[in-house]
């Protein structure tokens, strides 16, 4: 019976772990702001190209290229970076009439490379404007490489907490069986080997997503000079020490865990927001409770068979830590989740939120599983504890995994380019903002009158901020132009001043004054 329902839990753990894996891994550095725009149209030929991100960036792996209507690049002054690393500035030469492409990659704080492209003209149209894309090309992941590296980062997270976990539950209780004693340093001797391993593997795929030639020169500078690289040395180094080290000493086991979780909490979400510090700090504790309930659990699960009596005189000292780990856990992310995101209805934008509502979930399910194993605890039911166990070791799992591929999503959703087309029997038209987040914005309308002998007289573009009805519709001040069968009307502004839920409106009137109005709902973040 019991083998029965292991192979259940076993099937049931796959499956989620299938589904787990992510399809496509998204870049976390977004690209807010572009000076010249996408999709400009400029008199003269500006002086520098200026490039904002959400988030602070790499001081290395960045760059700025130019390139004209032939493909050659027009300008190799060195890229700056502003001093609170968000902003990337190019000095330009005096610029001839033309079509050039912007082309940048950037690593962003928390390990992500990030890359994409971008078309201005100066003094003529561009003939036909790429607003349909993003900006953002987002060195996206695909296929087999994706499920391999999100495969590999699962079984980071899941050794990484089982490792730490085990070492700190040895100087939370000493065992004075020998049997015991020595089965628990073979056990961690096993899971430090299978970290080792993960760590050089994770390592591996880190790089391949960075370098561009395997040069021992482009290595080094990763591995020396960026956030990643060095938190990835330091944990390596950390792993092999281990091998040493650890056992002799309780303080120098809890110096260990602690230092091979902080660089997992450097190496993050967390050094991506505001004010780092108190990021990277939360979530240490957080890792450091997760390591404690998995590390425990591991334990019980593992000794539950042969050292049954050792495992029932543990458990309530468990039950009572796990329950503390778990509160901390709750508190701790509730507290990322808030410094994150800027409201927490995005939640329901995001991969990365939608994630996490289902490991709340889970850790729900957790909870009173917890409360059952109590239950049974008291009553002395051995059966029915030992199935309890293996059920929370399954959640455990399952929320490590849901962990290990949070690495691959952003939190804050990403803002992308409106691109609004409609057509009817008589006007066809698209309108586009780019990159449509609060502040300043590329706005451009394009239509085309369908009927014989009809013109477009004047195109008005306002924007109604949906969250707030005491705030009047913004009219976007478009020039006049003379009237056409074809016209384009386009300017830059900040014409979208608040992250919120925003409804455009067109109103197109013809040669005829016929007016057409059209709407269209979108949201800023």
């Amino acid at each position: 019976m019991k083998k029965h329902i292991n192979r259940k839990l076993f099937i049931f753990v796959s499956i989620l772990f299938i589904l787990l894996i992510p399809h496509q891994a998204y870049a976390h550095a977004l690209l807010e702001n572009t000076s010249p725009a996408q999709d400009s149209q400029l008199e003269t030929s500006p002086k520098e190209i200026t490039l904002t991100f959400n988030e602070r960036l790499e001081k290395e792996l960045y760059s700025i290229k130019l390139f004209d209507a032939k493909g050659e690049r027009v300008s190799t002054s060195a890229t700056e970076m502003s001093l609170d690393q968000k902003s990337l500035i190019q000095r330009l030469p005096e610029l001839p009439d033309g079509t050039y492409t912007v082309s940048y990659k950037i690593l962003s704080a928390d390990g992500h490379p990030v890359d994409g492209s971008y078309v201005f003209s100066i003094g003529e149209a561009i003939s036909q404007t790429t607003q349909m894309n993003p900006l953002d090309s987002g060195n996206q992941e695909t296929g087999t490489k994706t499920i391999i590296s999100s495969t590999i980062s699962i079984f980071y997270f899941l050794l990484l907490l089982l490792t730490t976990g085990w070492i700190l539950w040895g100087t939370i209780k000493k065992n004075e069986n020998e049997v015991i004693k020595k089965n628990a340093r073979k056990v961690v001797h096993i899971l430090q080997i299978l970290l080792l391993l993960s760590v050089i593997l994770m390592g591996f795929f880190q790089l391949t997503n960075l370098v561009n030639s395997w040069s021992l020169v482009e290595i080094w500078s990763i591995l020396s000079n960026t956030t990643i690289g060095i938190t990835w040395i330091v944990s390596f180094l950390l792993v092999i020490v281990g091998f040493l080290l650890l056992h002799r000493k309780k303080w120098i086991d809890v110096l260990w865990v602690f230092l091979l979780i902080a660089m997992e909490s450097i190496n993050g979400h967390a050094n991506a927001f505001e004010p780092p510090i108190v990021t990277i700090a939360i979530d240490l504790f957080h890792l450091l409770a997760a390591a404690i309930w998995a590390g425990g659990l591991f334990y019980m699960v593992y000794f539950w068979r042969k050292q049954r009596e050792h495992v029932k005189e543990m458990l309530p000292l468990f039950s009572d830590i796990a329950l503390i780990a778990i509160l901390l856990l709750i508190v701790t992310g509730i507290s990322s989740t808030y410094l994150f995101l800027p409201k927490l209805d995005y939640l329901l934008y995001t991969d990365w939120g939608i994630m996490l509502i289902c490991k709340v979930a889970i850790v729900l399910f957790v909870i009173i599983a917890g409360g059952i194993l109590r239950y049974f605890m008291k009553k002395k039911k051995e059966s029915s504890i030992g199935t309890m166990l293996a059920i929370d070791f399954s959640f455990m799992i399952i929320i490590t995994g849901i962990v290990g591929v949070f690495t691959h999503y952003s939190p804050v959703p990403q803002n992308e380019p409106l691109a609004w087309s409609e057509q009817d029997e008589a006007i066809e038209f698209t309108t586009s903002i780019l990159p449509k987040i609060p502040g300043n914005n590329h706005f451009m309308v394009v239509a085309d009158a369908k009927a014989e002998g009809i013109e477009i007289k004047r195109i008005a573009l306002n924007l109604t901020f949906v969250n707030n009805p005491d705030i009047a519709p913004i009219q976007v001040p478009f020039e006049e132009r003379a009237p056409a069968k074809h016209v384009e009307y386009m300017i830059d502004g900040q014409y979208l001043p608040f992250a919120g839920k925003w409804t455009a409106e067109v109103r197109i009137l013809d040669s005829e004054d016929n007016e057409y109005v059209y709407h269209e709902d979108f949201v800023v973040y």
